[in-house]
């Protein structure tokens, strides 16, 4: 096989691996903790350990897996501080992605979220069938992305959606948080549909800023939950021994 030919086959498998392992981090079925070691995950899908390694290496410099001396690698702890962290930057830059799309040529760009925001919610309302709703809500917000027109600002909210991966469950965890976010999306509409970039940016950053709020008081009380049913476990345990 020809040296150029044989690189973009490796290329084509190692970017394949990637979203396998990265798309079964993010759905849970790779928990945190779990042990990713190259030659069992290579063995695992059949494949040599090059583009094994080379998607390994990606998902650990966008921290969904981290490094071990001698141990090899994990799946990262879901950080609550990290979460906020992250929606903090998202409601700053998705807003500015708002509020220049609210200025921006671009007379197709209502109808469209338009068009993204119902099928949001028909896929609620069909199951609900959350990776549809995952996808419908990718698109609105990188419809908007794409009309404000940044390449910087694109590069920097690109990356932190990577990072924000991870927490795209919040509309299976967070009772009403789907139904609130079709509300939110129509409120980013008005404000783009006005072309008042003020408004728009404060819909914008005012429904990422709910989400994170939701998600970390969310994320607390199940872990408060979860503290206080071992401490329950504990004392039954206990009690059997004396």
């Amino acid at each position: 096989m020809p040296l150029a030919q044989h690189l973009i086959v490796h290329r084509k498998k190692a970017e394949l691996v990637y979203e396998h392992l990265r798309e079964q981090i993010v759905n849970g079925t790779y928990p945190p903790g779990q042990r990713m070691m190259l030659a069992d995950v290579a063995a695992g899908l059949g494949l040599s350990q090059m583009p094994v390694r080379e998607a390994l290496q990606r998902l650990e410099r966008e921290g969904l897996l981290e490094s071990e001396p001698h141990k090899g690698m994990r799946v990262s702890a879901v950080s609550l501080r990290d979460a906020a962290e992250l929606f903090e930057v998202r409601c700053e830059l998705e807003g500015l992605a708002a509020g220049r799309a609210a200025v921006a040529d671009d007379p197709s760009l209502v109808a469209d979220l338009e068009v993204l925001n119902a099928a949001f919610g028909r896929a609620l309302d069909s199951g609900p069938d959350y990776p549809a709703m995952g996808s419908a809500n990718w698109a609105f917000h990188r419809r908007i992305l794409t009309t404000a027109g940044n390449a910087q600002l694109a590069r920097m909210l690109e990356d932190v959606w990577t990072r924000s991966l991870r927490h795209r469950l919040g509309y299976q965890r967070i009772p009403g948080r789907a139904r609130r976010t079709i509300a939110e999306h129509e409120a980013v509409i008005s404000g783009l549909r006005a072309r008042d970039p003020a408004r728009a940016r404060a819909a914008a950053c005012e429904h990422i800023r709910r989400a994170g709020d939701e998600l970390a008081a969310t994320a607390t009380n199940e872990e408060a939950r979860d503290t206080g049913a071992a401490h329950v476990d504990t004392g039954r345990h206990g009690s059997r021994g004396r």
